[in-house]
């Protein structure tokens, strides 16, 4: 065992030069970026005539040239979108020009392989790659476009196509959602969750990054080094005994188990990429009964299908009619409840807060018909649609009425009535937050103290983590080499991500260079 800064060591632990800490998509991309892909422009023909101008100002005859070897502060200079960082925009528009217009151009970039330019690191997570994507009702409809889902180097549609079994399967079986996978007039639609979840999954593997992956872990502490020591000798404190992977060169800890055979693990390391995503624990109503063991309560979208599955199969064994499934929620995850409920033949009481929905959260009939249909359905009440009542401005009182034989729960309308309605089952989809538990060293578990406004809780909205534009550091840390990406930080379309992967990668590579 060895002491660092009064912390023991175990002999196991392992040094890599990058630790991140996520396998969703934003992980992967900086995996992607670390294992030696780098990004070349190989056109300026870009539907902006300024950009345009500036790439064309790069190439100047040559076929390519390496991107993250120019300006990119220069490159990004007015470009506007619905990304907060101008990487992230400059990335969306080279590798989707045009795309806010309508416009379906190639991509400005080609991806090339240099395995010299490989940084040791490892990718920790606690599913499959691909990380929320792999709890996500494989049925429901991306909001984003399938081809705004890939990541560098593998075209979805491409690989969707070769992988025709797993498309067929969820086809054949789903078909409230085949009509929407194609329906703004465009040469491609949405894509269903299942095939995103398995793309990543599979990108990980054809792009070579397998061995970088540890996965089915839980890590459960990051926190600062000091006065770290060289493994081979335990002499002098900071003294680098010269080899690469000598601990006297790590900044931070990582602490973690194994989820399968509980076996804990311990990485040292220069830098911590946490990319974690805003899902990681769901918002709760905190009512009595709410946090009781029960089969009958689901706060993620997740676990509705298997649910409805439930209620369904335990209505037709029984021969019984069927009480409705309580949806607590007015965002797309609730909708998509809603519709997987009226799909398998499960009546719906539907709860929110407001009569109306807000402008901004409306989205188009011609591309998102199955939402705009529980919109209508919020609108009307329930009048003039079966299995499905509205209760808005309703708010829940308890659920320990669940657990007994009538489950009966408790409920306040509008004019201050007590009410109570026996449910099957109660899916409550409110949002989540961020669990940045593991940051306990440097944060609070809600992540107080990183955001934009310190004092406030991380919202991967309106107080995302703090941090440099164009490195991606994590600012209200003192100790160098924290890196945040995607949701965390406000990025929250995987079309986004690519502009932090590229930001978090160039400053890794910039300061092992120093």
């Amino acid at each position: 065992m060895r002491d660092t800064a009064n912390k023991v060591l175990p002999d196991s632990a392992v040094y890599k030069d990058v630790v991140i800490v996520g396998n969703g998509p934003s992980g992967i991309a900086v995996s992607h970026v670390l294992a030696g892909h780098r990004p070349y422009l190989r056109s300026a023909q870009h539907p902006d005539e300024m950009l345009s101008a500036r790439l064309a100002g790069l190439l100047r005859g040559e076929a390519m040239v390496p991107l993250m070897q120019q300006d990119l502060r220069h490159l990004s200079q007015g470009l506007e979108g619905r990304a907060p960082h101008p990487l992230s925009l400059l990335m969306d528009a080279l590798t989707h020009p045009g795309a806010d217009q309508g416009l379906e151009l190639p991509s400005l970039l080609q991806w090339r392989l240099h395995p010299e330019k490989r940084v040791d690191h490892v990718v920790l997570g606690t599913s499959p790659p691909g990380g929320a994507w792999q709890t996500m009702i494989g049925n429901v409809l991306t909001i984003s476009l399938a081809s705004w889902m890939e990541l560098p180097g593998v075209d979805f549609r491409t690989w969707e196509s070769s992988a025709g079994t797993l498309h067929a399967l969820h086809s054949n079986t789903n078909e409230r959602f085949s009509s929407c996978l194609n329906n703004n007039g465009s040469k491609e639609g949405r894509a269903r969750a299942a095939s995103v979840a398995q793309y990543y999954a599979d990108y990980v593997r054809l792009r070579g990054l397998q061995k970088f992956f540890h996965c089915g872990t839980k890590v459960f502490n990051i926190e600062p080094l000091e006065n770290a020591v060289c493994q081979c000798t335990e002499t002098v404190a900071n003294e680098w005994c010269g080899r690469r992977q000598c601990f006297a060169r790590a900044l931070w800890l990582v602490e973690g188990f194994d989820q399968v055979s509980g076996q804990a693990f311990t990485y040292v390391s220069q830098k911590v990429v946490i990319a974690t995503g805003c899902t990681s624990k769901p918002n709760r109503l905190n009512v009595p009964g709410e946090l009781t063991k029960s089969n009958h309560i689901v706060h993620d979208s997740g676990s509705v299908e298997e649910l409805v599955r439930r209620i369904r199969e335990e209505a037709d064994r029984d021969q019984t009619g069927v009480d409705p499934i309580l949806i607590v929620g007015a965002g797309l995850s609730a909708a998509d409840a809603v519709l997987a409920a009226r799909f398998h033949s499960v009546p719906v009481l539907h709860v929110f807060r407001s009569r109306t929905i807000p402008v901004d959260r409306q989205l188009p009939e011609i591309m998102y018909p199955e939402y705009h249909k529980v919109h209508q359905m919020m609108e009307d009440g329930g009048k003039c649609y079966p299995l499905y009542e509205a209760l808005p401005e309703h708010r829940i009182l308890s659920l320990t009425g669940l657990n007994s034989p009538d489950r009966k729960i408790l409920m306040e309308g509008p004019d201050g009535r007590h009410c109570a309605h026996k449910v099957s089952g109660v899916a409550i989809l409110i949002g989540a937050r961020p669990n940045l538990s593991f940051l306990k060293s440097i944060c609070s578990s809600d992540g107080t103290g990183l955001g934009a406004n310190a004092n406030a809780p991380i919202d991967c909205r309106s107080n995302p983590i703090l941090i440099d534009l164009w490195s991606h550091k994590v600012m209200r840390v003192e100790q160098p080499g924290l890196y945040a990406l995607g949701p965390l930080t406000g990025d929250n379309f995987v079309r986004f991500i690519h502009g932090g992967a590229l930001a978090v990668a160039s400053g890794i590579l910039n300061e092992k260079q120093c």
